[in-house]
């Protein structure tokens, strides 16, 4: 299965350390250094460390706080967590989505034995940012059709430097999708300034120490390949049988 492609050394400095007022320009600084939503290799910190020693270390209260506001699905209770960090114009993501989502959903979410939680990190900035925000705008008016806009989204995918994100584009998926749905409140949605949700996003994956999209975490551990199924599984089948 593909991977995530490592980043070769920036050619320019790293910004400074993200204080707690963050911006989208230092983020898109830090995570698109040489191509487009790759990962250094590195797997992904433990919860409440640093990221590389930069990140603003972050409480599991705080951290549930955060991933409860953002789409889940599977069974609540004690069940194995997964985290998923994705950008919807990431080409990687795409193909973690034709290859992986569908298999990761029908046997460790849909059958019971795991709960997900999907994250959207725009890292890639600009009209990322705008199909995050329609994506968790759909989210809080019909749940269910949050994973069913996700596809969708994947599936218009174009070129990492197309703008073809724009806040009509996005509204008129969304419709397609879930007629239902105020396609304009959608629209509204990925034409304004911020959603706070991407900002926790953000603070949630410096904590962890997550450094490319897609990302993948279990029970707050890392994944080191998110492509590797079998390893998620080992991961869900320790649940409870080691630290979270």
């Amino acid at each position: 299965m593909p991977k995530r492609k490592i980043l070769p050394e920036p050619s320019f400095p790293l910004p400074i350390p993200m204080r707690r007022a963050f911006s989208w320009a230092a983020l898109i600084a830090l995570f698109a250094l040489a191509s487009a939503c790759g990962a250094t290799g590195e797997p992904p910190g433990a919860p409440n460390a640093a990221a590389n020693g930069q990140g603003d270390p972050i409480t599991a209260a705080d951290a549930q706080a955060i991933l409860a506001a953002f789409p889940h699905r599977g069974p609540d209770g004690d069940v194995p967590e997964i985290v998923v960090f994705a950008d919807f114009k990431c080409p990687h993501c795409k193909t973690y989505e034709e290859t992986v989502m569908p298999e990761l959903l029908k046997r460790y979410v849909d059958s019971g034995q795991a709960r997900l939680i999907y994250v959207t990190l725009p890292v890639l900035g600009g009209d990322a940012v705008s199909a995050a925000k329609a994506a968790l705008a759909v989210y809080d008016q019909r749940p269910e059709a949050f994973f069913p806009y996700a596809e969708a989204l994947f599936r218009a995918q174009q070129g990492v430097n197309e703008a073809w994100a724009t806040p009509a584009t996005l509204a008129n998926i969304a419709h397609q999708v879930a007629p239902e749905i105020d396609a304009e409140a959608v629209k509204a949605a990925a034409a304004r300034g911020e959603d706070p949700r991407l900002d926790d996003a953000m603070r949630l994956a410096r904590a962890w120490g997550v450094e490319g999209v897609p990302s993948v975490l279990v029970d707050g551990r890392a994944v080191d390949d998110p492509f590797d199924l079998k390893a998620i599984g080992e991961m869900i089948a320790a649940h409870g049988r080691s630290p979270r």
